[in-house]
């Protein structure tokens, strides 16, 4: 019994003629594979961490960050040069793993947390600039602060 013969990934790839736009190309390559999405997931992390260490900085700068991490206190007390190395490091190191076993089930599950962790993180960054817009032109009493609260998210 002969069999029909299926289409393979190559198959299915998009010609370069084709009218399907490219972010429909993207999901499909995203959809395609664990590997993908673990790729997809790691480049969000580095980009979240980007913004963390923006924010910390930032935050730094402006004297509103009590940096608890003793390691991160000495260094954003040496210039903010030696804490951007240092983050740089730490996430390529992490990032390490994650792509060398991006094909395992785990790896995408823990990437997953990673990166909600960081969102998280980043929203939280976001009240906090928020708080602090609205507080540095003055004082500003509670209730207009939980007003604030309310409307901004």
């Amino acid at each position: 019994m002969t069999s029909l013969p299926t289409p393979t990934l190559a198959d299915r790839n998009i010609s370069p003629g084709s009218t399907r736009p490219w972010i429909g190309r993207l999901v499909h390559w995203v959809a395609e594979a664990r590997s993908h999405r673990v790729i997809c997931l790691v480049l969000g992390i580095w980009l979240l961490n980007g913004f963390d260490l923006a924010f910390t900085i930032l935050a730094h700068d402006h004297g509103i960050l009590n940096e608890e991490n003793p390691l991160a206190r000495h260094m954003l007390k040496n210039g903010t040069m030696s804490v951007v190395l240092f983050k740089i490091g730490l996430v390529l190191i992490g990032s390490y793993p994650l792509l060398r076993f991006r094909r395992a089930r785990i790896t995408e599950l823990g990437s997953y947390v990673i990166i909600v962790a960081y969102a998280f993180l980043a929203f939280r960054w976001s009240m906090c600039f928020d708080l602090y817009a609205a507080t540095v032109t003055g004082p500003i009493d509670y209730a207009e602060l939980q007003r604030l609260i309310r409307t901004t998210h």
